[in-house]
């Protein structure tokens, strides 16, 4: 979320939902199971563009981020040099900083970015320059010179941003979109406990995940450590009294029979679901045609599908209407639909499947190893 701030010290926005209570303590939080990372205490990060800031704008925000999420949470960020060819194609957390803040001028905005949530290979999109997360800093790369006016409030809410983006990219999601959160703008009701989104414990108002927290904020609240205890219980000193269990987790979509069109939608606002899974046993490639009507609007950015298949190629996104032959696919094949948080979309149909070959012994194994990776992006 951006924020803006004046030379006449006219802060808006700062408090969008009025006065927040300072003393909240209780483990609350929302978190998204899916995409943990294997080992909290040594998850990778890498810069993609880190000539593009100087070095104290990216030694403040690596140090405040690396010791807010250790000292409160026990979480290791590692590495943060340049990333390689090979962190590109890797779950590794990969920082793109976007230099679109004027910080000179009389009034000026500060905060804004993108993340993956959960460990993920791929990249958050809209300027994202191929990392997974985006992290909206000034145009120069620079902090406001000692002294300015506007040098605190940048920092502080570049900081607030790269903490926020950082607990998407360990699993948490927007507190302000819990269906119990109060109204907050076009924010509320968002966020649905289900399978894997689930809320530990109540509202947490003073969340970094909360967009209308009070914008001196920057750091983690003692909710959002119970969120990240909760999904990485392994941390030293984490139990939670009294969590909630998550319920099972849903069994993969059936395939269709094969000369029948399946249809599905049309979508809610907001929506991430999977579509359909095919499974090895199906053949060792599938060919399908795809049909997509989604919402046309101007700034198509989430309405899009994604079909992933063994060897990790994927879509792009689409906005309209758009016919795809996919041909020669490598089971299991996954499609997945993502729609836009403002505008709800209409249909995805997947056509006759023709299957060919058949799996290999390796195939199925590896089919069963592998984790499911549920792709989510959020800002």
């Amino acid at each position: 979320m951006n924020r803006i701030f004046s030379s006449g010290l006219i802060l808006l926005g700062a408090m969008a939902c009025g006065q927040q209570n300072s003393e909240t303590s209780n483990p609350e939080s929302v978190v998204s199971t899916q995409n943990k990372w294997p080992d909290p205490r040594s998850v990778p990060v890498c810069i993609m563009n880190r000539g593009d800031v100087s070095d104290e704008l990216f030694n403040d925000i690596k140090n405040h981020v690396t010791n807010d999420y250790s000292s409160k949470a026990g979480i290791g960020l590692v590495g943060w040099g340049s990333c390689t060819a090979a962190d590109k194609s890797a779950r590794v957390i990969r920082v793109t900083f976007s230099r679109v803040h004027n910080w000179y001028g009389s009034k000026i905005g500060a905060g804004g970015g993108l993340s993956m949530v959960g460990a993920s290979r791929y990249s958050c999109g809209t300027g994202c320059q191929g990392g997974t997360m985006r992290i909206d800093v000034s145009q120069d790369g620079r902090y406001p010179s000692s002294g300015s006016w506007a040098r605190n409030f940048a920092t502080t809410q570049t900081r607030a941003t790269a903490v926020h983006e950082f607990g998407h990219a360990l699993g948490l999601l927007h507190e302000h979109e819990r269906t119990d959160a109060p109204g907050c703008g076009d924010y509320d009701d968002k966020v649905r406990e289900n399978d894997w989104n689930v809320y530990v414990g109540n509202f947490d108002a003073n969340s970094i995940m909360n967009y209308c927290h009070n914008s001196s904020l920057s750091t983690l609240s003692p909710g959002d450590v119970a969120g990240l205890r909760y999904l990485y219980p392994s941390l030293a000193g984490t139990s939670i009294p009294s969590r909630p269990s998550p319920l099972p987790k849903p069994a993969p979509a059936p395939t269709p029979v094969k000369d029948k069109l399946t249809t599905f939608g049309p979508f809610g606002n907001n929506e991430n679901r999977v579509l359909m899974t095919i499974p090895s046993s199906a053949g060792r490639n599938v060919s399908f045609p795809l049909s997509v009507d989604l919402e046309q609007h101007a700034a198509c950015e989430y309405d899009y599908v994604v079909v992933e298949d063994a060897r990790g190629w994927r879509s792009s996104r689409y906005c309209g209407r758009t016919t795809w032959n996919l041909n020669g696919l490598v089971t299991p094949v996954r499609i997945t639909f993502h729609s836009d948080p403002a505008v709800a979309s209409k249909a995805v149909k997947v056509g006759k499947i023709v299957a060919t070959g058949q799996p290999s012994a390796a195939d199925e194994a590896r089919e069963a190893e592998e984790p499911e990776d549920m792709t989510e992006v959020s800002e």
